[in-house]
């Protein structure tokens, strides 16, 4: 498989209804899994484990970070002949134990600042043990998905970066939510259980330690703008803490949160990951070229559907599951849309300066741009609420 542009507007268009519009699609559908049960669970998120309200935008972003970037270099790999379209690859096993090991070293950082910032001090020592356990099982399923996810289309001649990035970033979406509540409620009911998961997690990442080497470029590459990005991410958190309450009684933005940041940070791997494709393999001819741009205008065409369905969803899941009365805002669409397109000129803009000073766009681009999108959606998420109190 060769790696260009289409040419032709026409093109671009085609692709991004047929290729990757159905992604995005499918990812909307897994994040509203997520809005259904950070909905059920706000209360209790918000009254007995604060802290997880300010390290949860992070928790998600960076986890999306880590395996969109995975993808991103999985695509970079196969396009140039580093790797062979097979799982049996042992560079997909050593990925998968960086990935791993980058997904733990954040989340101490955000315990820290969210213990900090509640002063919730009580159940501190358990909510690192929680968020410990529940990252290692999520980062090893993903870790081998991201793989799957992009091998098999590369094999059926397709392009994995208009596919894979938006995917494995909905399903961090997907398992980030349900599976901390998960842990959350085994700990306060089978709290035997709980400990022996938290052992077995313990094994499984001493094993890989012995088993596999980290890529040193990519270790510290992506470590340094995990910590740098997490710091950032504690503002994200903070401005959900310190709003949860009228978030809450939305209902529907946080139904809708989960969606509305994995969607507009979909938007942004997409394009990032496009670009930093065309950027390794000489097909750039600058900051926004014309491929870029179409590129651009194409997906935007692709945002009403989406920030309707999101809208329509949230509405749907806080009457009919969650029973609530909620009220409809039509602005979020035009809004949305607005929002969705400068998310993908800063993505481009991004991956472009990390290139031009020696950084590689598939390590960094797509944590910088998705942390960057959670800021900007959370804020967009408290004006949302604000207004239709």
């Amino acid at each position: 498989m060769t790696y260009g542009g289409e040419g032709t507007f026409r093109g671009y268009l085609i692709s991004a209804w047929k290729v990757t519009f159905p992604a995005l699609l499918i990812s909307l559908g897994i994040n509203f899994v997520s809005g259904a049960f950070l909905g059920k669970y706000f209360d209790k998120l918000m009254l007995t484990y604060p802290v997880i309200l300010i390290v949860l935008p992070g928790l998600m972003d960076l986890r999306g970070n880590i395996f969109g970037s995975l993808a991103s270099r999985f695509t970079t790999s196969l396009f140039l002949g580093e790797m062979e379209p097979s799982l049996k690859e042992r560079k997909v096993g050593e990925s998968v134990y960086l990935s791993v090991v980058l997904s733990i070293l954040p989340i101490f950082l955000l315990w820290i600042v969210g213990t900090l910032k509640t002063g919730h001090i009580k159940m501190a020592f358990f909510t690192l043990l929680i968020l410990f356990v529940s990252t290692v099982f999520i980062s090893l399923f993903l870790g081998y998905s991201t793989a799957i996810i992009t091998i098999l289309p590369f094999r059926k001649g397709l392009d994995p970066d208009s596919i894979a990035t938006p995917l494995v970033t909905s399903m961090s979406d997907l398992l980030t939510i349900p599976i901390l509540i998960l842990f959350i409620l085994i700990y306060e009911s089978h709290r035997t259980s709980f400990f022996l998961l938290f052992f077995l997690s313990l094994a499984i990442v001493f094993g890989m330690i012995r088993l596999y080497r980290a890529d040193k470029r990519t270790l510290l590459e992506l470590s340094g703008i995990l910590i740098v990005l997490a710091a950032m991410e504690s503002i994200s958190g903070g401005v959900l803490e310190t709003y949860s309450e009228v978030i809450h009684r939305s209902v529907i933005i946080s139904v809708v949160y989960p969606p509305l940041l994995g969607s507009l940070g979909n938007y942004g791997v997409v394009v990032a990951a496009k670009t930093s494709t065309k950027l390794h393999l000489g097909y750039s001819e600058g900051f926004f070229d014309r491929t870029t741009i179409k590129d651009i205008a194409a997906l935007t065409t692709t945002g009403l559907a989406i920030s309707t369905m999101i809208l329509a969803g949230g509405y749907l899941i806080s009457v009919k599951l969650l029973g609530k009365n909620v009220m409809f805002y039509p602005l979020f669409i035009p809004l949305y849309i607005v929002i969705m397109a400068v998310v993908m000129l800063i993505s481009a803009f991004l991956a472009n300066i990390f290139h031009k000073f020696g950084l590689d766009p598939d390590n960094v681009s797509i944590p910088s741009i998705t942390t960057i999108t959670d800021l900007i959606g959370t804020v967009f998420a408290v004006i949302v609420a604000g207004m239709i109190m």
